[in-house]
């Protein structure tokens, strides 16, 4: 598996017109978010120490529940591009509301919907959490939702997944 490394780079590609993230001479990872939902349309810019850390925090935390090493480093680096996604209106009514919990990034949670998706929240504020879904399912208004989809949900609409997670690594 590669590991992160500073001589990464995030990259606006226009002709393919999505998010790129250069990992050498010859590989190239390419994201979902096309330039429209982006907030910025970078040239270049590098992997950073920190981005390191959050990819090993994911990568942690989906061990127990995505037993490939190949589609896990494709989460970590789906959940990591999401940073330069617009922020978007939440899509609550597509899911159950749960009873109220403290959640927070690099938790794993259940959003209830017609199905029951399993996700991983990767960023969160006082009202929001945003968590990529780590499978396909239909949510109560009938759409149905990819895996990778990064979505926008009040905080009362995730139940948290209670597990012990304790295999930190440094970047």
């Amino acid at each position: 598996m590669l590991t992160p490394s500073e001589l990464w780079t995030w990259q606006y590609c226009p002709s393919k017109d999505r998010l790129l993230l250069n990992l050498d001479n010859d590989t190239q990872f390419v994201t979902e978010l096309t330039g429209a939902v982006l907030n910025e349309k970078v040239s270049s810019k590098a992997f950073s120490i920190a981005e390191a850390e959050t990819f090993w925090r994911l990568h942690d935390v989906l061990q127990t529940v995505v037993l490939d090493e190949n589609e896990r480093f494709d989460c970590c680096l789906h959940a990591l591009a999401n940073r330069f996604r617009q922020l978007t209106a939440h899509k609550s009514w597509y899911f159950v509301t749960q009873r109220m919990q403290d959640i927070g990034a690099y938790q794993l949670v259940h959003l209830q919907g017609k199905d029951n998706l399993l996700a991983v929240v990767v960023a969160s504020d006082l009202e929001c959490i945003e968590c990529l879904l780590l499978a396909s399912g239909e949510s109560l208004a009938g759409k149905t939702l990819t895996r990778r989809t990064i979505i926008r949900v009040l905080r009362n609409r995730a139940q948290l997944v209670e597990q012990d997670i304790n295999l930190a690594q440094s970047a």
